[in-house]
């Protein structure tokens, strides 16, 4: 038989009270559990996929919020240790204290790995949790990582910092439509650097250069393709041979097969005229572009190479180049591009990189690492404020440095990049093995 226990009972009333207060912190403790709860629901987003289509709906702030606290890993070519320096310290501590976002760098040789990693996670089926959330890309790595499905959006067009670049930076990449999947990020142009105290006079045309590197064996070589530099240098005489073969017409960039086999094969004939009288007899190329630097700042070779317009006054500027170190581009022009930030399919942050992206995109970035690295101001003047825009008209240029005008007058754009992939494969089976 079960007693009940009168309230009125001074036992009653103790187990009472002591139930009620038992009851009073469960019911609490229920309260603070569901508040946090709810909390972190609220607060789950920063941490949640964000999907295109939601953050095109967003507003910015929206999205900047999302992405405090969070981590961004960048994976970036690595190939500039002034560069890794400064995106390392300077760049990495202002989007810390800006955004709340701590910045990662995935050092990175070859973008083309990236891309065969993230198809390798997307055939596997590994659409979330990825180890990187943004990448450095162009080219030919853009378009196969466009055609295989592995970016993410499109959001480049949605982002505020979007609207200092020209149209022509966000339309096509090597020939690929970029279509919001890229932001542009970097301008480049090709220039080859040599030192006025041995060489007063270059030789400044693709027929030119044939005949110096016959008169002056083992001063001359490039770096082997795929090499980034090695394969701009290639694509070069192929684009020489490519308007001389388009039968009058202006060459539009556009693949054409037989445009192609007609080029390609005067391409291939004069680089293999030339390879025996390169360093080491063309046996053998420069492994990266340091050991090119090396060799040209040791007096082994008397030309080396960069899409970098500034790289032999930022050489000059740390003793690694002889103070006389001057830049030049061919009479018939050499290519210009820009290079851009993707986001992959898999992006664990997603938020975060946007954040990244736009702050890159800045003027106040762009400004930065122009006076830091000397690197070609990619913005157009007319988006800036008027403050802005003579900030960058006063930008400093090296002693070895071509003038913003010069170069824009001899930029040639980047034809399809099929011409790039096939090119790269004629070399290795027919100057590389021969």
């Amino acid at each position: 038989m079960v007693k009940t226990i009168k309230k009125n009972n001074p036992i009653g009333r103790l187990l009472f009270s002591t139930l009620g207060a038992l009851l009073l912190s469960q019911m609490l403790a229920l309260m603070l559990t569901l508040m946090l709860s709810g909390c972190a629901k609220k607060g789950t987003p920063a941490r949640q996929a964000l999907t295109a289509e939601q953050f095109n709906r967003a507003r910015w702030e929206e999205i900047v919020a999302q992405a405090a606290g969070g981590e961004v890993n960048f994976a970036m070519w690595s190939g500039d240790e002034a560069r890794n320096r400064y995106y390392q310290s300077a760049v990495a501590t202002t989007v810390k204290q800006r955004y709340g976002v701590t910045l990662r760098f995935l050092p990175t040789s070859d973008v083309a790995d990236i891309v065969n990693k993230l198809l390798n996670e997307k055939g596997a089926g590994k659409n979330t949790g990825g180890t990187i959330d943004l990448v450095w890309i162009n080219g030919e790595n853009f378009g196969a990582a466009k055609q295989g499905g592995v970016l993410w959006g499109p959001f480049a067009e949605a982002l505020p910092n979007i609207k200092h670049f020209a149209e022509d930076a966000r339309q096509r990449d090597f020939g690929t439509p970029v279509e919001g999947y890229e932001a542009p990020y970097q301008r480049a142009q090709f220039v080859i650097a040599y030192d006025t105290a041995r060489v007063p006079d270059p030789p400044r045309s693709i027929e030119k250069l044939r005949e110096w590197i016959k008169s002056h064996r083992g001063r001359f070589t490039y770096l082997a393709p795929p090499d980034f530099t090695g394969s701009a240098f290639i694509r070069h005489i192929l684009l020489f041979y490519l308007k001389q073969n388009s039968g009058g017409a202006a060459f539009d960039g556009r693949f054409d097969e037989q445009l192609y086999q007609r080029a390609a094969a005067a391409t291939i004939a004069y680089l293999n005229e030339i390879k025996p009288y390169l360093w080491r007899n063309g046996e053998t190329y420069p492994a990266s572009p340091k050991e090119a630097d090396r060799l040209f700042a040791n007096n082994e070779i008397d030309f080396t190479m960069s899409y970098g317009p500034s790289f032999a006054s930022e050489r000059i500027a740390r003793g690694e180049y002889p103070a006389t170190a001057r830049t030049f581009v061919f009479e018939e022009g050499t290519i210009g591009n820009y290079s851009y930030l993707a986001i992959p399919f898999n992006a664990s942050n997603a938020a975060g990189a946007l954040v990244v992206i736009n702050h890159l995109l800045s003027p106040a970035h762009t400004l930065e690492q122009g006076r830091e690295l000397g690197s070609l101001f990619p913005l157009s003047l007319e988006s800036l404020t008027p403050a802005d825009r003579a900030a960058a008209e006063a930008l400093p240029l090296g002693p070895a440095t071509l003038s913003g005008a010069e170069l824009a007058r001899r930029q040639l754009p980047e034809p399809d990049a099929q011409y790039l992939e096939r090119l790269e494969k004629d070399w290795r089976e027919k100057v590389l093995r021969q």
